[in-house]
This record gives structure tokens, C-alpha cells and sequence, in this order.
């Protein structure tokens, strides 16, 4: 019988697992350090500070919050349509969720 291997880190699966939709395939994924999403992951996780860093706010409640002050006061509609967008992008990559 053929032992499957992470084609990303060589990790060797149990015996008998099969090639695809396997419980210990996909636990496998969330783990490996090599996998590419462990890169995106860090690639988000850094667009996230910056867009923090940003609009100056930093939990969920506060973003509602900051979104909401936004559409009220007058300003640069552009400008305002940024914040919103970003407020939007971190509430949508929100691990509060």
C-alpha cells in the first residue's frame, strides 16, 4: 500500500489514508509550516495591522463604531469611502467572528 506524503513538508499520513477529503488531510493543512497558506496568512495578518494602524481602532465593536462616525460628519467623500472600505476589510477578516 502506497503511505502518503504533504507533498509541502513530507509528512507521512497513516496508512490507509486516502488521497483526498480526508479528516487527517485537511487537520494536517491548518498546521504544516510549510504550506503556501501559512504565508498568506502572514501576508493578511500584516494588511490587517497596517489597516489598524490606520483607522486608529481595534476591536469589532469599535470599528462599527468608527463606521458609523464616518457616514455622519462631513468630509472628503473619497477620503471617507477609504476608511469605510478599510473598516469593512478588517470586519470581514475579523477572527471575532
Amino acid at each position: 500500500m502506497t503511505i502518503l506524503t504533504c507533498v509541502y513538508c513530507g509528512k507521512e499520513y497513516p496508512e490507509g489514508t486516502p488521497s483526498w477529503g480526508d479528516k487527517v488531510l485537511t487537520d494536517h493543512i491548518k498546521f504544516c509550516e510549510a504550506h503556501p497558506l501559512r504565508a498568506a496568512e502572514l501576508k493578511i495578518e500584516k494588511l490587517r495591522k497596517a489597516l489598524f494602524d490606520m483607522i486608529g481602532v481595534s476591536s469589532e465593536k469599535e470599528l462599527k463604531e468608527m463606521e458609523a462616525v464616518l457616514r455622519s460628519i462631513p468630509g472628503i467623500e473619497t477620503d471617507k469611502v477609504a476608511a469605510i472600505n478599510a473598516i469593512h476589510a478588517l470586519l470581514e477578516t475579523s477572527s471575532e467572528k
